[in-house]
């Protein structure tokens, strides 16, 4: 695994781990980090350029709506 993905390779992992207590549908862990990571920070470096909350207000609104996208899709039950 290259360093450039071990980001998206350890979310997956806390995804899946997740999915095996219940809490998340996941049937593809690295896919369900790639798709927590677009509406979130993909989003928000998109339309703002940035992803740092610490020094713009308007990023924390977009990355919570990820959030919430994310959770709808792969809730479990």
């Amino acid at each position: 695994m290259s360093a450039e993905w071990a980001p998206q390779e350890a979310l997956g992992q806390r995804f899946a781990a997740l999915a095996g207590a219940g809490l998340l549908d996941v049937a593809d862990a690295r896919l369900a980090a790639d798709h927590f990571l677009a509406p979130t920070f993909g989003v928000t470096i998109s339309r703002l350029g940035s992803a740092n909350a610490a020094e713009d207000s308007r990023v924390r609104p977009l990355i919570v709506a990820g959030v919430r996208a994310f959770l709808r899709a792969y809730r479990a039950g």
